[in-house]
């Protein structure tokens, strides 16, 4: 394997960022490579501390600190204007808006929600994932945001993956490719950081990393035809920065239960070595249960991360922990277990990435609550209504006949029974038996029935529910709202729609097809067994 000292062309700092650098304490420069999250909605006290005395780089905003887009541009304005009254450079301020089921900022809070990612693999057309990048770009650039943990380029190619599945473009690697490597142009050339995710590839997994470590356990011939093509796309695209899994891969480390984060063999040899690329290294979440059940509490992650060649530490909320991270890492390099030059390399990248968004001092434009709610809905729209997959309609139920008496049953409060006019039942994911049995009453009067499903794989009272109405010859539409993989576990299927979303632009694009205004043109960018 080269050698990565040997091998890497890296980009020297420019006199800007080396003066910065060598003008920084030991202090400063392991706040500079920490991302944290905070409690609440405002700048309170214990927030404000946590940021000035660790001199903490970068702020990730979930949706529990999301109210409205005024709430967000002035908090994103006070958290700019304090780190310059702090002497550090500009904020990474980060937010996770993929798109479809990973949203923070929700339309029912006043702001724009988009498809997500397999929504725009269905559409087939790389423009979509450049003008749906550039549309979320300009709504969160407006607000304050510089960084947007987005896109996934994971190849979805596990129906039974529990946390990627309708994040990835689909499970073809060159479309993944080619849509990612879109959607990073639109987002960076509007002036977003994007970070693509999760490195070396999180599509092929059964078990979430939020919970526990999984294993990857394919050879170097197949991560390389498959699981890296994304990846060294947007690296040769010039994406910003990639953010590492927390999952094995013996055929890269086979150190048993080392997470690709703390592999120096991932995160140095094969990324900086092979790949050749010098943009920033992110970790996931360091607080997640991959790694705390295998050893590694934050702390000692966030060491073995950075030594491993990490540039950028990431964490939920919990200020002690994040105090707690800091003076382990001051600790650590003072000590020697992580060598200095590690921790002025991680910081290079971080100020040199800084400079290039603009984010050396915090003069920027100031946010606005005023964000461009028409122009990046009718985007999101008309994406939406490109998206959604007539699969299969064998009944030639859709569009709706006119005078169709309908019943529809939602798992979740979708609207889609308000937008069609019909009687709704809402039931629980993995539907009861007494919620079947009361369905079935009303489905005898005659009535077509729209079921909407969500993950029927983990929730077989689903599964029962459409066997039930099957097995009485009700006339049955399957909606899959999460999962396009649904009709797997779902037998007799005569009828099925897939939506890859259920956030109010796909619930109104799937009712458009099911009234007959469009045609459910989109194409399955997975393949179903």
């Amino acid at each position: 394997m080269p050698s990565p000292t040997s091998t890497l062309r890296v980009q020297p700092p420019t006199s800007n960022v080396q003066s910065l650098i060598s003008s920084m304490t030991l202090e400063q420069k392991v706040g500079q490579v920490m991302l944290v999250g905070f409690d609440g909605t405002t700048l309170a006290p214990e927030f404000r501390d946590d940021l000035t005395q660790l001199h903490i780089g970068g702020v990730i905003y979930y949706e529990r600190n999301v109210q409205s887009p005024s709430q967000v541009a002035q908090l994103n304005g006070e958290l700019q204007k304090l780190a310059k009254q702090n002497g550090d450079p500009a904020l990474f301020l980060t937010i996770d808006q993929e798109g479809g089921i990973v949203t923070r900022m929700r339309e029912n809070k006043g702001f724009v929600e988009f498809p997500g990612q397999m929504a725009i693999g269905a559409t087939g057309d790389a423009n979509n994932a450049r003008r749906i990048a550039q549309a979320m770009a300009s709504e969160m650039l407006a607000l304050g945001f510089n960084m947007d943990l987005t896109p996934d380029l994971d190849v979805n190619n596990n129906p039974s993956n529990p946390i990627i599945g309708t994040r990835s473009f689909g499970s073809n690697p060159k479309r993944v490719a080619e849509l990612g490597t879109a959607f990073i142009d639109g987002m960076q050339s509007a002036g977003m950081i994007a970070i693509g995710k999760h490195f070396p590839g999180h599509g092929d997994t059964g078990v979430d990393s939020h919970i526990s470590l999984p294993t990857v356990p394919h050879d170097r011939a197949r991560l390389e035809s498959v699981e890296f093509v994304p990846f060294k796309a947007a690296m040769q695209a010039n994406v910003a920065g990639i953010m590492s899994a927390h999952i094995t891969f013996p055929a890269i480390d086979s150190t048993p239960g080392l997470a690709a984060t703390l592999s120096p063999k991932v995160l140095t040899d094969l990324i900086r070595g092979e790949m050749k690329y010098d943009g920033l290294v992110m970790t996931d979440e360091l607080t997640m249960g991959a790694l705390a059940t295998s050893g590694y509490p934050a702390p000692q992650a966030a060491s073995a991360a950075l030594k491993a060649g990490a540039d950028i530490l990431l964490f939920q909320t919990g200020y002690a922990m994040h105090r707690q991270v800091h003076a382990m890492l001051v600790d650590h390099v003072k000590r020697g277990v992580i060598p200095q030059a590690r921790l002025d390399e991680a910081v290079r990248r971080v100020l040199s990435a800084k400079e290039k968004f603009g984010l050396l001092t915090a003069d920027g434009r100031p946010p606005t609550a005023n964000i461009a709610l028409t122009a990046a809905k009718t985007i999101s729209r008309e994406v939406a209504l490109q998206a959604v997959t007539l699969v299969r309609d064998d009944a030639k139920l859709v569009p709706l006949k006119p005078d169709a008496k309908l019943l529809v049953v939602e798992t979740g409060a979708y609207g889609l029974g308000t937008l069609l006019g019909a009687t709704t039942m809402q039931v629980a994911a993995n539907t009861k038996k007494s919620e079947i049995d009361s369905i079935l009453q009303i489905a005898k009067e005659g009535r077509t029935v729209i079921i909407a499903t969500s993950d029927a794989a983990r929730n077989p009272g689903q599964v029962d529910l459409v066997a039930t109405l099957k097995s009485v010859n009700v006339p049955t539409i399957i909606i899959a709202t999460r999962s396009p993989y649904d009709i797997m576990y779902l037998k007799n299927v005569t009828t099925y729609i897939a939506t890859y979303g259920n956030n109010p632009p796909m619930i109104e694009a799937v009712a458009a097809v099911l009234t007959g205004k469009v045609k459910g043109q989109g194409r399955l960018p997975v393949e179903i067994p």
